[in-house]
């Protein structure tokens, strides 16, 4: 079992800064085999959450090969066990796993990274997600949406939807007075038809960190443009917002 999250720890790319941390870590864990469908994501054991998950690769790993998925796929797919292990050192300076509710997404087959973006089948819909890293353009974006047709067309036939739906704090039209008409952003936003909105600092999150709050934002330091306008925005007690938008297949 050690083995097997060994593997998947370097096959994921972990910082090698972080090997001899990950090497006590295992070392010392008493854990027990289980599938993914059996671990309790409940536990407040933060450490284990990211050992299991990690051992829950391999069995991942097996359901795509009996669906004929790419390898690529996979990868892309498990990058966000990383990308969340980051988030929670960053916070924590220690390793752990606390998004693993979120993850359980990925484990049970029903979210999957294509490109640029994230696909997660729900009711009659495939929800966007976005990923942290690379820079999020139109072009790539939209890349996405026809690698996704075609992806769930091949693998899943059966699924049925007629839209794609996007809730997210990238849509909100307050952040147009922050960007240029031609960001990334803007782009992205004009993409979609907006729903519904509703007040959220979820912005916070991802352009500070995931520990950030309208109450604790003065510990922060604003590093980018979008940073300083939405840190002065705050501060002066505006509001932020997440909307769901949606594009028609």
């Amino acid at each position: 079992m050690k083995k097997t999250i060994k593997k998947w720890y370097y096959r994921l790319g972990f910082p090698n800064t972080w090997d001899d941390s990950f090497d006590k870590l295992l070392d010392s864990a008493a854990l027990a085999p289980c599938s993914i469908a059996e671990y309790d994501n409940t536990t407040a054991d933060k450490q284990k959450n990211l050992l299991m998950y990690l051992y829950f690769c391999e069995e991942l790993s097996a359901k795509y090969r009996e669906l004929g998925i790419p390898a690529p796929v996979l990868s892309d797919t498990l990058s966000d066990v990383l990308i969340w292990a980051k988030v929670y050192f960053d916070i924590n300076g220690e390793l752990g796993l606390s998004e693993v509710n979120w993850l359980h997404r990925h484990f049970s087959m029903r979210l999957f990274r294509l490109g640029r973006l994230q696909f997660c089948m729900a009711c009659g819909e495939l929800e966007i997600h976005i990923p942290s890293g690379e820079a999020m353009t139109q072009e790539k974006c939209c890349e996405s949406l026809i690698l996704a047709k075609a992806f769930f067309a091949k693998h899943f036939p059966d699924f049925e939807y007629d839209r794609f739906t996007c809730h997210s704090w990238l849509l909100d039209e307050t952040l147009l007075r922050f960007v240029s008409e031609d960001s990334n952003i803007s782009k992205f936003m004009k993409m979609f038809e907006l729903k519904s909105r509703e007040e959220s600092d979820d912005a916070l999150k991802y352009v500070f960190r995931f520990d950030a709050t309208r109450e604790n934002l003065s510990r922060f330091t604003p590093e980018s443009r979008l940073a300083k306008k939405l840190y002065d925005h705050i501060q002066n007690g505006g509001k932020l917002y997440c909307v769901l938008g949606e594009i028609k297949v």
